[in-house]
């Protein structure tokens, strides 16, 4: 996975999300904006922008998004709370992983 950071690294954590035809570079303009108290990271999900393809053959889905949320989340960054933003594919993502993982 590939992405970019805005604000503090221990500020509040935010996890940005683009939609089905987009990358990361979709919160270029609003992340700027957003509070300083805030760490914005806004992820390219998996083939789109630089980040790696699915293999040949297999199709993506919703559910790989929210593994891939929860595995990022978990074991890369260890946060235990972090709020989603997100448009499009990464809202249906964001809101199918709040309802599988409702305490995170």
């Amino acid at each position: 996975l590939s992405g970019k950071t805005w604000g503090d690294a221990n500020g509040i954590p935010v996890l940005g999300l683009h939609g089905w035809t987009d990358n990361a570079g979709t919160f270029d303009r609003l992340a700027p904006l957003l509070p300083k108290s805030l760490y914005f990271v806004a992820i390219d999900l998996p083939g789109h922008g630089i980040s790696s393809h699915h293999p040949e053959g297999l199709l993506p889905s919703l559910v790989d998004i929210v593994l891939m949320i929860k595995r990022l989340v978990t074991f890369h960054f260890k946060w235990t709370k972090f709020s989603i933003m997100g448009h499009s594919m990464g809202a249906y993502g964001g809101i199918l992983y709040s309802s599988l993982f409702p305490n995170d």
